[in-house]
């Protein structure tokens, strides 16, 4: 093979101009990745940047980008769920978080081409040269014990009868919604109350520790056979479940519904009582499936009191 063209499936020649519209489509056929909004975002940069030379881009551009997009706020399609419906914008502002996450996937494609060396020597992502939006992490919104003990109430009544597993597994898991929903029967091992994920957001295995009332829930509707199913199917085994009017059941009958509460608030209070209990932020880390401390840093607020008796125990001793 010619050692300047990529080795890959794609037309890029190392060495030549490209645009960024075509060093995306190079950069998804190699994404490995899990999240789905992924390429929702680039849409975003290639409508604004596609024409460009990638080589090109420079930090102006970018934050320029970047600017459009929090003037632009949140878009709503008037369809609903139903492709080809008409989307207008809502008037309401993007979070930081949101703009940092546009941010990172513009950063991770031109990091990408560098890795693959398509880019010019002396090369810089020009990304690395704008700034990362500050977080409200004091915010993060997380379910207290009572919030969450009414939630599953109203999950074991609801008439998708895998609601309770699937919210009970959303906090003592910590696992993001994709996750769960991709996860199949033969991923499963109730014997040693485990559940191996095969690649996660990041792209690497992970294994899902069940406790014993996760484990009892999967128990009520795990199959004989079938065991490449879903677990979280609908009436078709192999396609995820459509659980969105039973989870907004579920917290409008928790009194949940008017108080930010969405599925990703699950994820957030596994962290966030982990926080709460004294846990290091590495071993919380490491229950997220964080690859750094950075994101998990949000609840390091919480640790508060806990650090306090720590630190009250260990030196009021000496």
């Amino acid at each position: 093979m010619n050692d300047h063209k990529l080795a890959l499936n794609t037309s890029l020649v190392r060495g030549e101009p490209f645009t960024f519209s075509a060093l995306i489509d190079a950069y998804m056929v190699a994404y490995r990745g899990r999240d789905r909004d992924q390429i929702n975002r680039l849409q975003y940069f290639i409508e604004h940047l596609g024409n460009h030379i990638a080589s090109e881009i420079d930090p102006d551009v970018i934050d320029d980008c970047l600017i459009a997009l929090q003037k632009r706020g949140k878009l709503m399609n008037k369809g609903g769920t139903k492709p080809g419906g008409t989307i207008i914008a809502t008037r309401q502002p993007l979070a930081n978080a949101t703009i940092n996450r546009y941010r990172c996937s513009i950063q991770a494609v031109l990091t990408w081409a560098r890795k693959k060396r398509l880019m010019p020597k002396g090369w810089t992502n020009p990304v690395n040269e704008t700034q990362r939006l500050p977080e409200d992490n004091m915010r993060t919104r997380y379910l207290k014990p009572h919030e969450y003990e009414a939630l599953i109430k109203m999950c074991r009544i609801s008439q998708w009868e895998k609601l309770t597993a699937l919210v009970m597994m959303a906090v003592t898991t910590g696992a993001r919604r994709g996750t769960l929903m991709g996860l199949r029967w033969n991923d499963i091992d109730l014997e040693r109350a485990e559940a191996s994920v095969q690649r996660t957001k990041n792209g690497e295995p992970f294994v899902l520790i069940l406790i014993a009332d996760v484990v009892n829930e999967l128990k009520r509707f795990a199959p004989q056979h079938q065991k490449d199913a879903l677990v979280f199917c609908g009436r078709n085994p192999y396609k995820p479940a459509n659980f969105n009017k039973s989870w907004e059941t579920a917290l409008k009958n928790a009194q949940l519904n008017n108080t930010d509460v969405v599925f990703h608030t699950l994820r957030h209070t596994h962290a966030s009582w982990l926080a709460r209990q004294g846990t290091p932020l590495l071993a919380i880390a490491d229950s997220m499936g964080h690859k750094s401390l950075a994101m998990t840093q949000r609840y390091a607020h919480l640790c508060v009191d806990s650090r306090k008796e720590m630190i009250h125990k260990t030196f009021l001793t000496v």
